[in-house]
């Protein structure tokens, strides 16, 4: 029986190692033996804190010889597991490079959804066959009394390579209370204002928490601008009960952002920066942000690699803000 050893070590943002190689691991290799090729899938949904997501993340561990993969998102349970074909329950699939897919859909119903993924040639041919389904389920039907809405920092993931569905990089994960998460990654300030009505009112949330703004002024959107749609989803919130609750916005380091994702920030990003947080505090709010910056107003590296997305340290820092801020805001009247 043939034979190998394996190791693994991280390395930063340029490549260089952050610490020693694992010990090495010894894996046997039989070829005699008929193995199932399938992914892996690594995506729980509902089963800890912070782990309902309205746009779901579905992650895998990939298979050799796979070009990109196929998501199938079912109503129902898969009537072939382990085949190669589409279910007669899809509603709806995508394709992604790698070991994750961002839905670009909300998912609420009242029943559960079911999802998998198969591994594709470069010809679109199966490579194996479909992973087994998992289920998850978003249900507006069910109470809730917080939910939280905004961007990626909201949506969760970070660290590079970490997505939402890596539920140690959400700082919902970390809260006192249970919660849904209706963040979507790439939002802007307008269009958390747009899906409003789409993807907050059906939960009827007694609390929002809202953090946006930050795609939109790194991109060159005025703070005037970012205010007004915030105080619209103020306005929004208000009118259908429910009581808008503003986090204030992390800074962030353009030359990681650069490096990560060869994004350009606008010059002037802390002057805006610091007239929404300026806003901000003048609403309801809760203060997430002190702590965050360097001397220089810069987020640190080692807060965020990608310059952007906080990591678990971040994360723990805006929860214990607003956990430590939470019995203020359940415990005072509101004040409009």
């Amino acid at each position: 029986m043939a034979y190998f050893f394996w190791r693994v070590r991280g390395l930063d943002i340029d490549g260089e190692p952050l610490g020693a190689f694992t010990k090495a691991e010894k894996v046997y290799v039989d070829s005699n033996n008929s193995t199932l090729q399938k992914p892996i899938a690594t995506s729980i949904f509902n089963q800890s804190a912070g782990s309902t997501l309205l746009y779901p993340v579905y992650a895998w561990i990939p298979v050799a010889g796979a070009d990109r993969y196929e998501v199938e998102i079912l109503d129902e349970m898969p009537e072939n597991p382990n085949g190669i074909i589409p279910s007669i329950h899809r509603i709806d699939f995508g394709i992604a490079v790698g070991f994750d897919y961002y839905d670009e859909s909300s998912r609420q119903s009242p029943r559960p959804f079911w999802w998998r993924v198969r591994g594709l040639d470069s010809k679109g041919n199966p490579v194996g066959v479909y992973s087994d389904a998992g289920e998850f389920s978003v249900n507006p039907n069910i109470h809730v009394t917080v939910a939280a809405f905004g961007d990626s920092i909201t949506h969760g993931g970070g660290g590079v390579s970490h997505s939402p569905a890596d539920w140690e990089y959400s700082y919902l994960n970390y809260l006192n209370f249970p919660t849904i998460n209706l963040g979507r990654s790439s939002d802007t300030s307008q269009t958390m204002t747009e899906r409003f009505e789409q993807d907050v009112l059906p939960f009827k949330p007694q609390y929002l928490l809202i953090m946006g703004g930050t795609n939109s002024l790194r991109a060159g959107i005025s703070a005037e601008s970012v205010i007004e749609d915030m105080e619209e989803l103020k306005a929004k919130c208000l009118a259908n009960a429910i009581r808008p609750i503003f986090l204030t916005l992390p800074p962030i380091n353009p030359n990681n952002i650069r490096r990560v994702f060869n994004e350009a920030t606008v010059s002037d990003w802390q002057t805006q920066f610091q007239l929404v947080n300026e806003f901000i505090r003048t609403e309801e709010h809760i203060d997430v942000a002190p702590g965050m910056a360097a001397d220089d107003g810069i987020l640190p590296t080692q807060l965020a690699i990608d310059g952007l997305h906080v990591g678990v340290t971040g994360k723990r820092i805006i929860a214990a803000a607003v956990n430590k801020n939470w019995p203020r805001i359940v415990g005072q009247q509101y004040s409009q």
